[in-house]
């Protein structure tokens, strides 16, 4: 593991977000053919009205805080990191270190918290004699987004997966218009019937085209292979395998899928369920307070830059099969980040096995705008090997 911010830390996160060794890609990142002749790189195009984001010239004991708040937040802990950063901030007046401030302006504005931030904005401006950063109003205001929302079942399956008239709903989406978001979450135990219901309402959904959200995925997903190990293996208990194999199936992962297989035809001495070509997106996240998740759309926002969005998760390796192939003709990679609210801490392996593929290839990786509390998570993971992170002049 690199050193964060190149100083000694003199403390470590709590345990439940201890950093492990840098995650290898669970996929491997299509190879990228380098130029012929291509010029020796040169410095990274910095346009007028950016910033180059630096970390190093901040004390031990502020670069601790940080590291700690940024693994709380990539470990989707918005209000632990909240916690630690207000805490500090509150415990180290004589400290003039703006990091934790504007981060936790980044966590005030994610997380809504309009009143906090405005708080935070006269403390500011008290302690450091400038002009505080400015509330972004959503591009959509919250009023507008209503009706939308209530095109989109919630269905909520609270701490136990059970038959229920929530998973009733599930079923009955195939049949009509709309998009369903599942709140798996909470879930800790799981009952035949209800993975029943559940696997039949997915596989309708699928065979549909029918676009599905659930939060709390691999959450569900430790749950069924918990489920799986204790059973008696009996008929019915095959039914919380073919919920997994559905999950496996939705989530693209074809690997994993095929293990448990493997694994099924040797339990059941039966044929285990075809793997079929996906039809309708699902979007998951490894947490339940994220709304929005990282874009499929292969489009970027404009000819300069390739724009990513929501969260990038483990799903998200299409889309960065996509940065690949849109770097092909490039020398300089411009990744427009404004949009990405955070980056999971499972998934930053994959992110960075994309940049170092790219910077291979000879190219020269620019990472445009991202969010304070990401900026930090990349500095912390080592990113700035590989690519220059660039922020918007808006302090």
């Amino acid at each position: 593991m690199l050193s964060f911010f190149r100083k000694s830390k003199q403390e470590q996160p709590p345990a439940v977000v201890a950093l492990p060794a840098k995650t290898k890609p669970h996929e491997p990142v299509p190879p990228v053919a380098a130029e012929p002749a291509a010029a020796p790189p040169t410095a990274p195009q910095i346009q007028a009205g950016d910033e180059l984001v630096v970390f190093e010239n901040i004390s031990a004991e502020t670069c601790s805080i940080v590291e700690e708040a940024a693994v709380y937040y990539a470990n989707n802990m918005a209000e632990q990191a909240i916690a630690a950063l207000s805490q500090y901030i509150q415990d180290q007046p004589g400290k003039k270190e703006m990091q934790p401030w504007l981060m936790l302006f980044d966590l005030y504005q994610i997380v809504q918290n309009s009143q906090a931030f405005n708080e935070l904005s006269m403390q500011f401006v008290v302690k450091f004699e400038r002009s505080a950063p400015i509330w972004k109003i959503p591009a959509v205001p919250v009023a507008a987004k209503k009706p939308d929302m209530a095109q989109k079942d919630l269905i909520s399956l609270g701490s136990r997966l059970a038959a229920s008239a929530q998973l009733e709903k599930l079923c009955q989406l195939a049949k009509g218009a709309g998009t369903a978001r599942v709140d798996a979450g909470d879930i800790t135990a799981v009952d035949l019937g209800g993975c029943k219901l559940m696997q039949e309402g997915l596989q309708s959904c699928r065979k549909k085209g029918k676009s599905i959200q659930i939060d709390g995925m691999e959450r569900l997903i430790e749950t069924l292979k918990k489920q799986i190990a204790t059973g008696s293996h009996g008929d019915e208990d095959r039914l919380a395998w073919l919920l997994l194999f559905e999950l496996y199936q939705w989530l693209g992962r074809e690997e994993e899928y095929e293990d448990l297989a493997i694994e099924y035809a040797v339990t059941f001495e039966i044929s285990p369920p075809a793997w079929e070509a996906i039809k309708a997106p699902l979007t998951s996240d490894k947490g339940k307070t994220s709304p929005v998740l990282a874009s499929t759309s292969p489009e970027a926002t404009n000819a300069d830059a390739f724009a990513l969005s929501g969260v990038i998760s483990e799903s998200s390796q299409a889309r960065l099969n996509e940065l690949i192939n849109y770097a092909a003709d490039k020398q300089e990679v411009r990744i427009n980040m404004a949009e990405v609210t955070r980056v999971d801490f499972v998934a930053v392996g994959n992110f960075m096995g994309t940049l170092i593929n790219l910077t291979q290839a000879g190219k020269k990786v620019l990472l445009l705008e991202a969010n304070e509390m990401v900026q930090a998570l990349f500095y912390m993971m080592g990113i700035q090997e590989f690519a220059t992170l660039i922020r918007r002049k808006s302090r």
